[in-house]
């Protein structure tokens, strides 16, 4: 005997139809009919007196029912229980960028609170699609993309740049942008309008020249560049596939300023668990934030 089973039995002893039940449960009517006669066959006994498309409980059935709903509706609650209390242990955290230091405030966290999980998402392809109310703790740079966001400055990361080993700015220990000029430069587009934050910053530094080309993830770039289809801008939290790329080498950029902003935002406070309070309070004190930001 099987939970579903009774699942399907309960709802079609309360509707008395198979076919309305097979709607509510989203299943073909065969499949239902096919589960109450086997249910029928394992307790050696029928259920239901069949009139037609009408099913009547007998009095077996109703014996049954009597016995089955109470201990399915504890069971239900129990299992609402337990993902409520998972839940309550479960802390949310949204990466719209990659950061090794959040990686590693995460894992001081979790030795002090092994009780504790994280559930990490990154979301820079999905931008459309996030609800930021899910996350506890948001972790995004400065782009105008993201000024509907409320949060705090926590540090600056600097962005690398990513060459085919057979470029000769491989060979370089450190590059100007104004070695670049000439190269085929690859940036980030996310849509018709939106640009990552690079293809601006480097247009205040250097006029931008038509040698220049878009894909709209990590992924794609570090495959181009792989490829050796042009270069590009990484930030250095997210130069751990690169680095992985034994086509690809990262050299640092020497222009001072050339860097994003990473901030850090939190659910507002009456939205937070008891757990996701200690968390923000204990992120707020690993970046040294504003704890009234």
């Amino acid at each position: 005997m099987e939970l579903g089973q009774i699942k399907y039995f309960i709802l079609t002893a309360k509707l008395q139809n198979m076919s309305k039940a097979a709607l509510a449960l989203n299943i073909a009517q065969p499949t239902l009919s096919k589960s109450i006669t086997n249910l029928e066959k394992e307790l050696g006994t029928q259920l239901f007196d069949r009139s037609g498309k009408k099913l009547i409980l007998n009095e077996r059935g109703k014996r049954f029912l009597e016995s089955v709903e109470p201990a399915m509706e504890e069971l239900e609650n129990a299992a609402v229980m337990a993902r409520d209390q998972i839940a309550d242990f479960t802390l949310n955290v949204g990466l719209f960028c990659m950061s090794e230091r959040l990686v590693g405030c995460l894992g001081k966290f979790s030795n002090q609170h092994p009780e504790l999980l994280f559930n990490v998402n990154y979301l820079y392809d999905n931008l459309d699609k996030i609800d930021t109310n899910e996350f506890d703790i948001l972790i995004y740079p400065r782009e105008p993309l993201f000024r509907r966001y409320r949060g705090q400055r926590a540090y600056m990361e600097r962005y690398l740049l990513a060459v085919h080993r057979d470029n000769p700015l491989a060979a370089k220990s450190q590059v100007s942008l104004s070695d670049v000029q000439n190269e085929n430069l690859i940036f980030m587009k996310y849509d018709t309008k939106r640009y990552d934050n690079t293809y601006y910053l480097y247009r205040s530094f250097v006029k931008l020249k038509k040698n220049y080309n878009f894909c709209n993830s990590y992924e794609i770039q570090r495959l181009m560049i792989s490829f050796n289809q042009g270069i590009g801008f990484v930030p250095e939290g997210s130069a751990g596939a690169y680095l992985g790329d034994d086509n690809i080498v990262l050299v640092p950029i020497v222009n001072e300023g050339f860097e994003q902003e990473v901030f850090i935002g939190f659910k507002r406070e009456k939205h937070l668990s008891e757990n996701g309070r200690l968390f923000a309070a204990f992120v707020t004190e690993y970046f040294e934030l504003n704890a009234e930001g």
